[in-house]
């Protein structure tokens, strides 16, 4: 078969092309650090890079989620562990006054004075927010908790709203679940046992039996003071569990992210050194094949003039 100059012309443009195509491809991939750029590149590895991706996401979101329930528990603890030293403190008060038999009248009040401050502090601790929601809410977040305790013997609460007493659950991971609250109804409306008052109560007793130098009434008082106390002291151990259980949980998913990260650079990373080699290599080639081809196809006027 007879080669034409035009069969070498489009042999040599369809070359010329592949070399320039695999040129951009290979700079397209030195400009973003990736051999996966589009769907064509490799539609099995594109796929796999995809799942990759919607799994690191969704591990992105529980991570976020836990994140923001540590925050919320930790500062949940903290607030607890204010209200026991506070609630130790009422107790020794209360010893104090109980061992007192020959207190003055004026001592006395200054007794039932100072425990009263004490009392409100906790009610005050109970009212902790974090942004905008009350820590002790439960579902009831936006609602102040103090407003619905009776702070004091005299005092007229407003009733118990929907939701107070219910936690909130986050969704640390697929099917699974933790409650990141302690409620106000927790703490201060749940009796420790049968025939035990309830901290709210039990707190007013105290006012009351101490303003009236009630001994006996005092001593009953105690009595429930220190299992309300064992109970909140409960309370913040089960909650300490379970910001062990969400921090084990995200150190975890942080681990298994950063393995999904690798194994995705894996997939659409491009080796750079290799990267690099390989454009060089097509910068050569490209330039060698544009100079072969002005020799070869692109011949002058010259070359058909006759040589006299």
């Amino acid at each position: 078969m007879r080669v034409t100059p035009w069969m070498e012309q489009q042999q040599f443009l369809y070359n010329i092309t592949n070399i320039d195509n695999a040129m951009q491809n290979t700079q397209e991939q030195l400009s973003t650090g990736k051999t996966l750029n589009k769907a064509s590149d490799n539609p099995l590895a594109v796929s796999e890079d995809m799942d990759l991706a919607s799994e690191v996401q969704e591990t992105s979101g529980y991570l976020s989620t836990i994140s923001t329930g540590l925050t919320w528990m930790n500062n949940t603890s903290t607030a607890l562990q204010s209200m026991i030293s506070q609630l130790q403190e009422v107790q020794s008060d209360v010893v104090q006054a109980l061992n007192s038999t020959n207190m003055s009248a004026g001592g006395q009040q200054g007794l039932a004075d100072t425990v009263s401050q004490l009392i409100q502090g906790i009610y005050q601790t109970a009212d902790q927010r974090q942004g905008n929601n009350y820590i002790f809410g439960g579902q009831a977040s936006q609602t102040q908790p103090s407003t619905y305790l009776k702070k004091s013997p005299s005092d007229s609460p407003a009733p118990v709203p929907s939701g107070a007493n219910a936690e909130i659950n986050y969704q640390i991971a697929s099917g699974v679940s933790v409650s990141i609250t302690v409620t106000a109804s927790d703490i201060f409306l749940s009796a420790p046992s049968s025939g035990v008052s309830n901290l709210q109560d039990t707190l007013n007793n105290i006012q009351a039996d101490l303003s009236a130098g009630n001994e006996s009434g005092l001593q009953q008082d105690l009595n429930d003071l220190n299992a309300n106390l064992t109970q909140v002291i409960n309370l913040n151990a089960d909650l300490g569990s379970r910001i062990q259980r969400l921090t084990t949980a995200q150190n975890q998913l942080q681990q298994y992210s950063t393995n999904l990260t690798n194994e995705k650079g894996g997939i659409e990373g491009a080796d750079m050194a290799q990267v690099i080699t390989q454009f060089t290599t097509d910068q050569t080639v490209y330039t060698a094949a544009l100079q072969m081809g002005a020799q070869i196809l692109l011949p002058s006027l010259v070359n058909y003039l006759p040589n006299s």
